[in-house]
Order: structure tokens, then sequence, then C-alpha cells
């Protein structure tokens, strides 16, 4: 559920830290106090698009940040997916909104795009609006509903795994089929370039050494000329360097210190010896023939002209000959290949077909208890005469999500036939019947917290006090959150919030404060009559002394 909301530099928003609870919470205020700005805020950490306009004039960014305590394992497992570490059930989701249009988004400490926010938004809050009432005129949303109120949201599971092997195993039998069609003139085409590659026999690497080797042999001239005089050199050095030798001995037998010096350089004789015999050994070494370079220059010249033909590279080459022997090896097992494919092809078209007819059995099983069940809701929220189906009719053939066509009946008047809610139902009905149907799910589905806005569209007196006893009865399970204009709605909360406006230093700021006590009084007095009199503060101390 959320826990708290900080805000900072959000549109009249200066500095804002409002804490949440578990069951039924209201937000009130006058028209144009703020309780948008609120929600505003609040969708942004749901993923909504951000807009740099939001940013409080003269500030350098907007940021919220908001607490969840989460239990789901669908949640843990989405931020398992993403790889955003959990600790002690909590996320903390922040989103910055700099003044040049630029936005951040993270959750604990990992930074995710927007869409991904959104995906987890959607887990972690389900907001009823005025724009979300709209979704109910969508098909998917419809369908999904109406699987999850039945519970064969598994069954729709291993529906649809089924249904992707299924349509990757047609896929790939058509692939097969269009391939061996075109085969026989193909085929000798990619039998010649296989047998090119594979006499060439690419190594990567390979022309890089012997370019060096090229390169080496153009400079061997130089090389040999300028090692020759250096041995010459060393020939004589080691001739002077020994008749030294002899020298320094000479005297060291009458002064015994000199050993250092003739130890010394009897060492560097050696060493001198030593680097002669190596250079004479590369000498030797530096042979090559004119056939040898000829034949350095052709696999070269074979290596380029296969690069230009097979991709640019030799590892694109290299690839280009496997891909060539595997499309060979299933041109000649093709007649195989298909014969097995049509056969799996038969198993999961009746495995698909299968599973959705139980797919079906339960959503037709689950629509009867459940559009029953709103219609009940219905009726006490209001619209007594009101008939409401949920129609489940076959397709002519399996889709992603099943064989069924799903629609959404109503008839809101006696005498009136029903009709699909996209065509009939008003702002007003959509308020209701989206209530009807979350309250009808209540303890289903793993979003925690529920958030309401204008739910109280279009309606009033008696009807506003049963929509507040449905939401009550809602909070029981699952968080509510509730933004309100009706003294009815905002009398059954556990927590009342107001939103206001005040002016300092000549702008305005939007804040929210709990109400307790008698500022719970004067506000539902002032959401019920406009104003504090006497009678309206009574009437809004007996509405909470009722509330239960």
């Amino acid at each position: 559920m959320l826990e708290s909301l900080h805000v900072r530099n959000y549109v009249l928003i200066d500095s804002l830290d409002l804490d949440f609870s578990d069951g039924f919470t209201v937000i009130t205020g006058e028209t144009g106090s703020g309780k948008s700005i609120i929600l505003g805020a609040l969708s942004l950490l749901l993923g909504q698009k951000a807009d740099k306009e939001a940013v409080r004039k003269g500030s350098e960014m907007a940021e919220v940040s908001g607490t969840f305590s989460i239990g789901s394992s669908e949640v843990l497992s989405w931020c398992n997916d993403h790889e955003i570490e959990v600790e002690d059930n909590t996320l903390v989701l922040r989103r910055v909104i700099r003044s040049n249009g630029r936005s951040t988004y993270s959750v604990n400490g990992t930074a995710l795009n927007r869409s991904e926010g959104e995906e987890l938004g959607m887990l972690l809050v389900d907001v009823s609006s005025q724009h979300a009432h709209q979704s109910l005129m969508k098909n998917d949303v419809l369908r999904k509903v109406l699987d999850e109120a039945s519970s064969s949201l598994e069954a729709l599971d291993s529906y649809r795994a089924s249904y992707k092997e299924l349509m990757e195993t047609e896929d790939k039998l058509k692939q097969t089929k269009e391939l061996m069609e075109r085969s026989s003139e193909e085929a000798d085409y990619m039998k010649y370039c296989l047998s090119e590659l594979e006499n060439a026999d690419l190594k990567v690497g390979e022309e890089e050494e012997l370019k060096e080797k090229l390169s080496l042999q153009a400079s061997s001239e130089y090389i040999a000329e300028n090692l020759s005089s250096a041995q010459d050199e060393l020939k004589s050095a080691q001739s002077s360097l020994s008749e030294a030798l002899s020298y320094i001995r000479k005297a060291e037998k009458k002064d015994p210190s000199l050993l250092q010096y003739s130890e010394r350089l009897e060492s560097q004789s050696i060493e001198t010896e030593d680097i002669f015999e190596s250079i004479r050994d590369y000498l030797s070494s530096m042979s090559f023939s004119e056939t040898e370079i000829e034949m350095m220059n052709q696999r070269i010249s074979l290596i380029q002209r296969m690069k230009r033909r097979f991709g640019g590279s030799v590892e694109a080459a290299i690839e280009q000959r496997e891909n060539f022997r595997e499309k060979l090896e299933l041109i000649s097992d093709s007649s195989d290949v298909i014969s097995s494919l049509e056969k799996k092809m038969d198993k999961l078209s009746k495995e698909v077909e299968d599973k959705a007819q139980k797919l079906t059995s339960l959503r037709k099983k689950g629509a009867t208890a459940f559009s029953k069940h709103i219609e009940e809701k219905l009726h006490r929220l209001g619209m007594e005469a009101s008939v409401f189906t949920i129609s489940v009719t076959p397709l002519s053939s399996p889709g992603p999500y099943g064989k069924d066509k799903i629609e959404y009946l109503i008839s809101a008047n006696k005498g009136e036939k029903t009709s699909l809610i996209q065509e009939t139902s008003s702002g007003g009905e959509l308020s209701r019947l989206m209530l009807a149907m979350k309250t009808s799910m209540e303890g289903s589905g793993s979003v925690d917290t529920m958030l309401f806005d204008e739910v109280d569209a279009g309606i009033g007196g008696r009807v506003a006090t049963c929509v507040a006893k449905e939401l009550r009865q809602l909070s029981q399970s699952k968080q509510v959150i509730t933004i309100t204009h009706l003294s009815q709605i905002a009398s059954k909360a556990d927590r009342h919030y107001k939103v206001y406006k005040y002016e300092e230093k000549g702008r305005t700021i939007s804040h929210i404060k709990l109400l307790d006590g008698e500022e719970r009084v004067r506000e539902l007095a002032r959401i019920l009559s406009g104003d504090e009199s006497e009678i309206s503060l009574e009437h809004a101390r007996k509405m909470l002394e009722d509330r239960e």
C-alpha cells in the first residue's frame, strides 16, 4: 500500500509530506484548491508523462517520491525481473522533472524508463478516474476484468503458452515450406558458395598476420644489411674485449683487488658473444622465396574476395558459411521436418482447442456469477431498474486470449433492451459501473491500493450514500483513497485530508492537512452547505457519528 508521498516544487506545491494508512482515506477541498495537483504528483510516480510546465516557477526541478509497502508476489517478481533490490518489502519510487523538460525515474535507486514505471504503477495502484472510466470501453480491459473475476487467469496463462507455441510452429512450418519451394535453384547456389568458403578455410586474424610477414619481407634487405654491419662490429668488439681481459688478468696477479674488473669484463664478453649468435640466427631465418611471397599475396587476395562477397569481414563470411550449411541440411531434411512440424501442429491445435474450451467454461461460469453480483451492486448504487449481463460467445478461430467474444451489456432503465456499455452508459453510470466492478472483485487481484477520483460524478443524495458504503466496504480489504466533493463519502472515511491554498510573499501555495475533531466537522459542514451554520455543523457531527 501507499505509505507516504513527498512533493517538492510541483505546480503550486512548494513542499508537501503526506502520510497514508490502510483503510479509507478521503481528500476534499474547494474547486481549484489543488486536489488534481496532488493526484497529478502521484500519477508521476505511476509512470505518467511529465511536463516541464509542472516545475514550480523559479525552481530548477520538481521532485516527487513515494514509499510503498508491498506483499504481492507479482510486484516482487516484477522487481526481480528488473534487478531491483527489495528490502523489508519496501519500494521507494522517485521522479524528478527538470525545467528543461528532462525527467528521471528510479525505484530503490535503480533507474527505469517511463514505460517500465507505468508497468510497475499498474501493479501498485488501481486508478479510477474520468480518464480511467474510458478504459471500460476497451475490449481487452473487459476481458481482463472477467478473467480476474472468474479466476481463469491460470487457465489463460496455460492457453497462451500453448497458443504461442502453436503460432511459432505454424510460422516455422510456413518458412520451411517456402524454403523447400525455392530450394532447387537456391540449393545449387548455396552449395557453390559453401564449397568456396570451405575451400577458403578462413581464419580470423590470418590476413593481418600475412600482411605483417609481407611488410617484414619488404624491409628484409635493409634489416639484413644493418644486422651484417652489426655482426662485424660485434666480432671486432669480441676480439678487443678478449685482449683487454688478458691484460687485466696479468695485472690481477700483482693486485688481487682487480679481480672484480676481470669478472665484469668476462661477463660482458659472454653477453656480446650471445648477441652475436642471436643476430646470426635471425639472419639465417630470413629466407623468403619469391614463390612464398606470391602464395601469401594470393592468399590475401582470396581472403579479401571472400570478405567482399560474404558480408565485409572474415567473421561475417564464416557466419555465412555456417548459415549455408544449416540451410542445406534443412533442405535435405525438409520432408522429414515438414512431416514432423505438421504432426506437432495437429497436436498443438487440439491442445489449444481443449484449453480454449476450458477457458470458455470458466469464463461463462464466472460471467454468470460476476454479472449477477454487479447487477446487485448497481441496484444498491441507485440504478434499481438496471439489468447487467456479460456475454461470452464463440469466435470463429482461436486468438491470443482464447476463442471468446466478451461483451458487457447493460440496460439502465426499465423496459429498454440491453446494449453494449460503450454505446449506452453516461459518465455517471460508468462511474457507478466501475465502482460496482471494483467492489464485486473485493479481495481479488494483487493491487493493494485503490484510488478513486470523480467517482461521485453525476450522483448525489441516497445514491451518494450507497457509493460511500461501497467504498467503505472495499476499504476492509484494500487501501482506498478517494478525492470527492460529497459529504456522504467524506464522512465515511477513516482519515480526512483537506487541500487548501494560501498566499505567501506574493505567491500562491497549495497545501494539504489532516483534519481531526472540529476541523473535520467544519469541512464537512462546508461541503454540505457552503457555510458553517449551526445546522450544517450539527448535521456534520451526526454524519461522523453514524459513519459505521
